[in-house]
């Protein structure tokens, strides 16, 4: 009698524990993470970063110890900063052929080289293609585009910007640090771009980035979409695309030099060493 009442305990005893195991594996950490990590594996990374706004392994881990490349471009090349004109004693313009945005292009080559990274520039200037094409204003991003077809056609490239000029007032596009001040950055994504979800994942890395630098400096990732804007921006010719609005009309050449610092170094933190997590 004894031994079938030990048995019976015994029995009891096995079925309790088998039917707690799964209650113990969701009490303790470790064994939920392991779980988590299991399935994790089992999906398309493609997918996973564009669903979780992560950035892609081609940036983030397989660039260590290799060159990173970056072409920018300037889709409206002749939009003019206001303080660089008058201190050349130019006329005060929204647009310039010579004194503009694309006049920059030397300082990004600049402070990006001292930051690892390897810069081309696109050689054109879109606004004259349009001109002598007879262009509107509204199809610069088709005037530009042929040509950033063909480079990235030509090279592997991990990161494109499209550099613009804000047409905001000061308040809006101006931030001071430290006793410094930058002009502020706006990243814009195109939302009716269908692979839009993989340009804003750069985009919102990079955002996050600038402002962990200089707080303030990104005004944030927007996306524009609807009627009245383009909504693409040629970002469907390439997932590393990111529009940048780099300050506003009021910026001086000190502001615009200080910010395409932080972006070089931003980029190189983000993209090329990125932190172990």
């Amino acid at each position: 009698m004894r031994r079938q009442q030990h048995r019976w305990k015994f029995i009891l005893l096995f079925l309790a524990i088998f039917f707690s195991l799964p209650i113990l594996a969701a009490k303790l950490p470790f064994l939920a993470e392991k779980q988590h990590v299991i399935e994790s594996s089992k999906q398309d990374t493609k997918i996973a970063y564009a669903a979780n706004k992560t950035i892609p392994t081609k940036v983030s881990e397989t660039k260590k110890g290799k060159s990173f490349n970056t072409l920018i471009y300037f889709t409206h090349s002749h939009e003019a900063y206001y303080p660089m004109l008058k201190e050349r004693q130019q006329t005060i313009t929204v647009y310039h052929d010579a004194t503009n945005v694309q006049s920059l292009g030397n300082l990004f080559v600049k402070h990006f080289k001292q930051n690892n990274i390897n810069t081309d520039l696109l050689n054109v200037d879109a606004m004259k293609v349009m001109k002598k094409q007879d262009m509107t204003f509204y199809q610069a991003y088709d005037a530009v585009r042929p040509y950033v077809k063909n480079q990235i056609g030509k090279k592997d490239y991990d990161l494109i910007m499209d550099i613009h000029r804000d047409s905001a007032g000061k308040k809006v596009t101006t931030t001071t640090y430290k006793g410094s001040s930058y002009a502020r950055m706006a990243l814009v994504i195109g939302g009716k771009n269908q692979q839009y979800q993989a340009n804003e994942a750069y985009a919102e890395q990079l955002s996050k980035k600038l402002n962990s630098l200089v707080p303030g400096i990104s005004r944030g990732v927007l996306r524009k979409t609807g009627d009245g804007v383009n909504g693409i921006y040629n970002q469907d010719l390439s997932k590393q695309i990111i529009l940048i609005e780099l300050g506003g009309v009021n910026n001086n050449e000190e502001e615009l030099n200080r910010s395409i610092a932080i972006l070089g170094r931003a980029i190189q933190e983000a993209f090329v060493e990125p932190a172990s997590s």
